[in-house]
């Protein structure tokens, strides 16, 4: 499923316009991004967990200058499903 999608079903289910709900989905995104960016977790009820973690260095194998090299550390973003979601999914097959 893409934003356009997303807009068009929850446009549908909410009675509200295109317009307004790509607003307010729009603003649910910034709001999520920025207490990512402050690195505070986010628990959603019934959908799961975004949480931030730091990935250490490594040292990395560069084929195409045959070198090893340092990768720095960074932030990497996780998702974590509720367990209702998990099993859902579980007995889904997938």
């Amino acid at each position: 499923m893409n934003k356009a999608r997303l807009v068009s079903e929850l446009s549908k289910q909410l009675s509200l316009s295109k317009n307004d709900t790509e607003k307010r989905l729009n603003y649910f995104v910034d709001l999520i991004c920025e207490e990512l960016e402050q690195q505070n977790a986010i628990q959603l009820p019934g959908l799961g967990q975004f949480e931030t973690r730091e990935r250490a260095s490594y040292i990395a194998y560069n084929p195409h200058y045959q070198k090893k090299m340092r990768v720095p550390p960074k932030i990497i973003v996780r998702f974590t499903p509720t367990r209702a979601i998990k099993d859902e999914l579980k007995g889904s097959g997938l």
